[in-house]
């Protein structure tokens, strides 16, 4: 019995002990808010006060001056589409940035024509190190754009299907879309500017599309032009600006921090207090139960 006590109590300083190390180690996921490297956008929040939402369900009811990123490479329940649908036509801002991910199925449901060609836009001459770091220098006046004389992306597309009147900005005249991967220009391959940003209306608000999430992440946000940039989105949202986590690349780390997140609020409400304290006291009196006396026979008078 002494040892099937020692192994429980053992199993428990374990499951503690790994439930701390997993909470604090830092998060190295792509655009999380939480992550401090190259790849996450915690400096991002922390400059433009930029607030992460976990849920599109909690998206605010009266958007206007409101906005949203939206970097969506997992799928969409129709409930979150038709979330995203009603924030944009009651006067909200969605700002969908994607390069190779699901931002065509949002189009769709949104009923724009406009989608992201998911080829690689690459620029061998008009670029930052390299022919995937494409330098965009080509802008139609915006408030977007307003003060931006270049932007950097990081292996980025394009938007096709866009009206002359919605390209906001474009890549330069020497820019191409490589359509067979081979990272070299082929006939056959559309080739000069392309748009890479556009502005479009729907109901009393906006969507504004960007080829290339990886601007809002930590290293990309440094470039001059990005910053300012993200700059004026934040200037346009007095309402709030949101950056939309629930549709990120998934991780086993990310989703056991929000298992123990949700575990600690859990027993911050009055039934987790009550449930902590009936296990607590089952634990205490839990040697007595295995050691309760045996009731003596009554001898035969």
């Amino acid at each position: 019995m002494a040892l099937h006590k020692f192994l429980l109590l053992l199993a428990l300083v374990l499951v503690l002990t790994l439930a701390v190390v997993v909470w604090f180690v830092p998060s190295n996921e792509d655009f999380r808010a939480e992550n401090d490297y190259w790849n996450g956008t915690a400096s991002l929040l922390a400059e433009s006060g930029i607030q992460p939402v976990d849920s599109l369900s909690g998206l605010p009811d009266f958007p206007n001056g409101a906005t949203i990123i939206l970097i969506p490479y997992t799928d969409f329940q129709p409930a979150e589409l038709e979330s995203v649908k009603g924030f944009i036509s009651r006067g909200g801002t969605l700002v969908l940035a994607d390069d190779y991910g699901n931002g065509n199925r949002v189009l769709e449901y949104l009923g724009l024509k406009a989608r992201f060609s998911r080829q690689a836009l690459l620029d061998p001459l008009s670029n930052y190190n390299s022919q995937w770091f494409p330098r965009i220098i080509h802008f139609t006046d915006n408030f977007l754009t307003h003060q931006v004389e270049e932007l950097v992306f990081n292996h980025a597309t394009s938007l096709a299907d866009i009206a002359s009147d919605e390209i906001i900005a474009q890549s330069s005249m020497f820019s191409f879309l490589d359509a067979n991967n081979n990272q070299n220009w082929d006939e056959g391959e559309a080739t000069g500017r392309m748009p890479v940003i556009s502005r479009h209306s729907l109901g009393k608000g906006q969507i504004i599309l960007i080829a290339d999430a990886s601007i809002f992440i930590n290293s990309m946000s440094e470039m001059p032009g990005n910053r300012r940039l993200l700059t004026n989105l934040a200037g346009i949202s007095p309402a709030g600006l949101y950056l939309d986590q629930s549709h990120l690349p998934p991780s086993n780390l990310h989703q056991a921090k929000n298992t123990l997140a949700a575990t600690r609020s859990l027993l911050t409400k009055p039934l987790g207090l009550l449930l902590l304290m009936v296990l607590a006291f089952a634990l205490t009196l839990f040697p007595l139960w295995h050691h309760r006396p045996l009731s003596r026979e009554r001898s035969p008078s």
